[in-house]
């Protein structure tokens, strides 16, 4: 009786241990979607504004 109530509680921790796994997951997956796309959008924007400014100087240069 005493090693079934034992593996019980192992199976309750290792249940534990992989819920908190998906939940981790779940987390980094929702940072993923929506932070590092909003970085990639500033990193284009930031990109083009050099890319313009370059461009007026060297017009307004000769």
């Amino acid at each position: 009786m005493r090693g079934r109530n034992v593996s019980k509680r192992w199976f309750c921790k290792i249940k534990d241990i992989n819920f908190g796994l998906i939940i981790i997951c779940i987390g980094v997956g929702i940072v993923i979607t929506v932070i590092v796309p909003i970085w990639g959008w500033i990193a284009v924007v930031g990109l083009l504004l050099i890319y313009v400014g370059w461009r007026i100087l060297e017009y307004y240069k000769h």
